[in-house]
């Protein structure tokens, strides 16, 4: 438009009011594809990308099955029962990881609690675990000395070690709660 006017000299109105008409039917258009709609859609996106998928375990095990679980851990001495409680141990896998302080102490080392892991997603598949978030993301479970786990030590586990110090003992707790 501005180019139009630039070239056009003359002092004819209907075509200056044709020209106003068009950059104002322009204009009119740009508003409304910008507006609230074209912004909520895009706000709408940038919601679901920052919402974290995992607050909790989502683990669907029984009541039964968690009070055997927590029982023969202590058993064979890979839960530190003066640490963690039962229902410590309930709230870390049934609850969000914020809406609680409670801890899991396991006496195990890493080849152990990935076979641990393991174990759990194949016991209770409907889940959303994963050996990330149980042992690094939530905070939740800790070693005997009270600090997390690391990553790299939990992932690499099976390529160092293919069974685990623990290994029948893990087998022998799981095998029953099937």
């Amino acid at each position: 438009m501005f180019s139009f006017h630039q070239s056009y000299r003359g002092s004819d109105i209907p075509i200056q009011l044709l020209a106003f008409l068009v950059f104002s039917l322009g204009l009119f258009f740009f508003v409304i594809s910008w507006g609230e709609k074209f912004k909520y859609s895009f706000s709408e996106k940038l919601k679901i990308k920052t919402v974290r998928p995992f607050n909790n375990f989502n683990l669907s095990i029984s009541d039964f099955q968690i009070n055997h679980l927590y029982n023969d851990m202590v058993r064979f001495d890979l839960l530190d029962q003066e640490k963690t409680s039962i229902e410590d141990f309930r709230n870390v896998f049934l609850k969000g990881w914020n809406s609680h302080s409670s801890k899991l102490h396991l006496k195990m080392d890493g080849p152990s609690c990935r076979e641990f892991f393991n174990y759990l997603v194949k016991t209770f598949p409907n889940n959303s675990i994963t050996l990330k978030n149980l042992f690094i993301n939530s905070g939740l479970v800790l070693r005997p000395d009270a600090k997390r786990y690391h990553y790299n030590t939990l992932k690499n586990a099976p390529t160092r070690t293919p069974n685990s110090e623990h290994h029948e003992t893990l087998l022998k707790i799981f095998s029953k709660l099937n």
